[in-house]
């Protein structure tokens, strides 16, 4: 039997979209063909086409043959989010794509074409933040994605004068704030006469190690962090090379191009603890004259964070001991942590707790950390601890957390929002992955020595057993065998009512609850009074002669087990009723007679 290529488009795609779909997947053959066709002379003038697709996944036999064949250079097309503002040449930028470059500018593109929409809709193009309303041109984009060999080339192949004079300290900024090394140092290697000015080059220094390398609206995704870590050390390297001051007057330096106008300007030793994934990074800016401020607590704003509890928020141990030893005189060791949109708030053990190094939290307790302090929302320490399920950390804090007058049984103890330890540590978790679903019972088994109520809700009003799928028997039983048991949650749902939204094919849930004793809750009504059979039927669609979901063998199984189809809910509404409202044919009177 013949095999044929899979089609590159959606069925009833027209010639433009084919001709995408055949470039993305490098068919010359199929877009020659279709370039013969008669409708090739009507492709839209706007908007994307075959051209930006060659370039986007450097089709590059593809991309001569399509200028070759007329298709303009300088068309725009789509960013991430649709808008119509991109080059030919943007797309290069952000590709990186130094050879399409030579391409395009041979087949006369325009390199100062911005990237404002074509419809007028924006001036922003690319750089959808900020404060820079301006359009921004290939070289600009070149500089934000890092695209070293690009920024080269521009500058290679462009006259003289076509880079615009205020491009130059954008691109700086741009290459500095997301940390691409590589494309800074090809902007400063080439950077026109009278060189950076001061102000320009402090700003890109403080930019560079905030470690703000990514951007949601251009769909530029963090780094790894190792990968961020290394390229920063690389940035701020160049920077000061080049002379930048690290100790510059926050007020004398101009407002930040490529940041949000509330991002406020803050001293870079508080930024660099906090990102830093070692000491490199301080100890470069210490030995180019970076000044620290005094240790005396009087010096800072309220509420304020000390640079050692940023340090124990970062976790990094070099920092933690550095600035340990730089405060010791002033130190709070039970120093507050602002809530943030990013942190639940707490003390300096809550923290460490949090980014779970026993190490960090042994080292804390040794120097009088509180382990009984809670935060606004009634955690202690350890509470962090399990949310993040940390267990030697857990281990390490409940010899001395569970010795307060005030909380007799940890255990079971709820805090102020209504969580407990117990149901923080998301025992159920399993994710697919051995190693996730070892910790969970290491954990589950921990919680039930420690006595905790193993049938009790969280503050979503589901048990433990709510959440472990039922296709999981071995889980489930040994959970059971421990001691949890089955219970409706705080709607009044039971596993039953659970288990009626998606039966199996095969029923294997249904009948796995069944044998575990969900029997006796064959005909529980939850809070609208609605029996599993009930919910069944209300919650699955059948339309006669077309898609469904109920299935006559559903509702078999449960009728066999006890179900009583006339048990009214809440609405006056029986299981009878609601069937044959759907018009499911079903017979419910056979159970009588068979009984």
């Amino acid at each position: 039997m013949a095999c044929y290529p899979r089609l590159p488009y959606p069925d009833r795609t027209g010639l433009n979209g084919q001709l995408i779909g055949w470039t993305r997947v490098g068919n010359f053959t199929a877009v020659a063909t279709l370039l013969d066709n008669s409708e090739a002379a009507d492709l839209p003038r706007h908007g994307e086409t075959a051209l930006h697709e060659a370039i986007r996944y450097k089709r590059l036999d593809l991309l001569r043959y399509l200028i070759a064949r007329g298709f303009d250079v300088n068309q725009k097309g789509p960013d991430a989010y649709g808008a119509i503002c991109l080059t030919p040449l943007h797309f290069a930028a952000v590709g990186n794509s130094a050879e399409a470059v030579d391409i395009l500018l041979s087949a006369g593109a325009d390199a100062t074409v911005d990237d404002a929409s074509t419809d007028g809709s924006s001036t922003r193009g690319i750089f959808s933040t900020g404060e820079d309303k301006g359009p921004h041109t290939p070289f600009l984009a070149a500089a934000v994605w890092g695209s070293d060999a690009v920024v080269q080339r521009l500058i290679d192949r462009l006259p003289p004068g076509t880079i615009a004079d205020y491009e130059w300290p954008l691109a700086l900024s741009a290459a500095s704030l997301y940390r691409h090394p590589k494309a800074l140092a090809a902007v400063l290697r080439h950077y026109p006469a009278p060189l950076v000015r001061q102000e320009i080059l402090d700003r890109a220094l403080a930019e560079a190690a905030a470690k703000e390398d990514h951007n949601a609206d251009l769909a530029m995704f963090p780094s790894p962090p190792e990968e961020s870590w290394q390229r920063g050390l690389e940035t701020v390297q160049l920077l000061l090379a080049q002379g930048a001051r690290p100790n510059p007057q926050q007020p004398s330096l101009p407002p930040s191009i490529y940041r949000s106008s509330r991002v406020k300007p803050r001293p870079i030793i508080e930024a660099v603890v906090e990102t830093s994934m070692g000491m490199e990074m301080l100890h470069m800016l210490l030995d180019h004259g970076l000044e620290l401020p005094q240790p005396s607590s009087t010096e800072r704003k309220p509420g304020e964070p000390s640079l050692f509890a940023r340090a124990v928020h970062n976790g990094n141990p070099d920092l933690i001991h550095f600035f340990y030893e730089y405060q010791a005189a002033v130190l709070d060791v039970n120093e507050e942590l602002p809530e943030t949109h990013l942190w639940t708030g707490g003390s300096l053990l809550h923290a460490a707790a949090k980014n779970g190094r026993p190490e960090t939290v042994q080292f804390l307790l040794n120097h009088g950390a509180d382990p009984l302090q809670m935060n606004g929302k009634g955690w202690l320490p350890i509470h962090q601890a399990c949310q993040q399920r940390h267990f030697s950390v857990i281990e390490l804090l409940w010899p001395c957390s569970s010795s307060s007058p005030a909380i007799p049984d940890l255990a079971n103890y709820r805090t102020r929002d209504g969580h407990t330890a117990f149901h923080l540590a998301k025992c159920w978790s399993a994710a697919d992955d051995p190693a996730v679903e070892a910790l969970s019972m290491r954990l589950f088994y921990f919680f039930k020595d420690k006595g905790a109520d193993l049938s009790s809700q969280n503050s979503h009003g589901k048990s433990i057993l709510h959440y472990i799928p039922f296709h999981d028997e071995e889980r489930f039983c040994a959970i059971m065998e421990a001691g949890a048991r089955l219970r409706p949650d705080a709607e009044g749902q039971t596993e039953l009512h659970h288990s009626m939204r998606e039966p199996d094919w095969e029923l294997l849930d249904v009948k796995f609850l069944l044998r575990q004793g969900a029997s006796k809750d064959i005909n529980a009504q939850d809070n609208k009074g609605r029996t599993p059979l009930y919910f069944y039927l209300e919650w699955n669609f059948y339309v006669p002669g077309d898609e469904q979901q109920m299935r006559a063998e559903v509702v078999d199984l449960l009728m066999e087990a006890g179900a009583d189809a006339d048990i009214p809910a809440a609405s006056g509404k029986t299981a009878r009723d609601v069937a044959k409202a759907k018009k499911f044919p079903y017979d419910f009177d056979k159970w009588k007679t068979e009984g």
